[in-house]
């Protein structure tokens, strides 16, 4: 939902470029070197989107008929899906878990018990959509990642929001990142880029990522006219994250003591607020449209009854304001609180 800054503007229209095709932009190299750097891997590759990146990330670490250990709510699984099962012929192994995020002892017992037949890759998202933009602890991810790389299984990690975990945490992004063969990033999101994602690992699993990039149609021109915006947003937008989950926290807190809403503003580690209306839940859709009505933008989302709203650059502290008494009026219109 973000807009570029006048800076990243600017950026943008100054860009040098090249035919990426070939391997000649050079914003697009700075921007792959400088995010490789950042991920201490040893290259990446600039996608189109996210979703790219990960499928890219499967293609190349798994082959048909094989099978992804993941948690039920990951994005790859709830989002890619088609993508991955159908076109790719890869299948999913699910598992439960605590707020979207594996359990160690889980992907342990799932592996020890001879279930390691057909899994070739361990997913795992942080920080994770469906579970608030809640963050896995390092210590969770290494078990995780030892568990896998033990039986010789590689590890990806949706990194779309890593940039927010690192923020909440400061734990740098390369440590999360260790843990995984492959990581996709996004700029597009708390980086406020227009455009843009990025696939991270070692220089061998790269360059083969480039090759299926152009199999999904993902080669491109003269693209350092966006990948300047997501440069842009690399180097000068990471340390404002808190920004955002500092407002997310205030909107949560806030409506969390209206009548009808149900949340625990203690569940918001970094920008993503998802909240339950009481019961009936199918009110959900004229309640999103009552906030929209006051021109606030929320969706529902994640399941019944639930609505998500996401603060970004582009909110500042009176647009939370504006966003609690739209959802206290919504409350009252639809859901006939006081």
């Amino acid at each position: 939902m973000t807009r570029p800054t006048a800076a990243m503007r600017r950026a943008m229209a100054d860009a040098d470029v090249g035919d990426d095709y070939y391997e000649e932009d050079p914003t697009v190299r700075r921007l792959e070197e400088e995010t490789a750097d950042a991920l201490g891997k040893e290259a990446a590759l600039f996608t189109p989107t996210g979703c790219m990146g990960n499928e890219i990330a499967v293609a190349i670490q798994t082959r048909r008929g094989q099978s992804i250990l993941l948690h039920r709510d990951s994005h790859l699984r709830l989002v890619e899906g088609d993508a991955v099962s159908g076109v790719m012929g890869r299948e999913y192994r699910p598992l439960e878990g605590d707020r979207g995020r594996l359990r160690p002892e889980d992907v342990t017992r799932t592996l020890a018990d001879g279930g390691t037949d057909g899994i070739a890759l361990v997913e795992v998202e942080n920080t994770q959509n469906w579970g608030s933009g809640a963050i896995y602890p390092v210590p969770a991810l290494e078990a995780i990642a030892t568990a896998a790389h033990e039986r010789g299984i590689p590890v990806h990690l949706d990194g779309a929001r890593i940039w927010n975990a690192s923020a909440a945490t400061r734990i740098p992004s390369a440590r999360y990142a260790a843990v995984a063969d492959t990581v996709m990033v996004c700029f597009s999101k708390g980086l406020g880029a227009p455009v843009g994602s990025a696939l991270a690992g070692s220089a061998d699993m790269v360059r083969e990522a480039r090759g299926i990039r152009k199999t999904l149609g993902g080669g491109m021109r003269q693209v350092g006219i966006i990948a300047a915006g997501a440069l842009h947003g690399l180097r000068h937008h990471r340390d404002r994250l808190n920004e955002d989950h500092r407002r997310a926290r205030a909107y949560a807190e806030a409506i969390a003591a209206i009548p009808g809403i149900r949340l625990d503003p203690a569940a918001i580690e970094t920008n993503i607020v998802i909240a339950e209306i009481d019961p009936p839940h199918e009110r959900v859709d004229a309640f999103v449209n009552a906030v929209r009505d006051q021109g606030v933008l929320i969706t529902a989302f994640g399941g019944p009854g639930r609505f998500r709203a996401v603060t970004h650059l582009d909110v500042d502290d009176s647009g939370i304001e504006r966003a609690i008494e739209a959802v206290r009026q919504a409350a009252r219109s639809v859901l006939g609180t006081a």
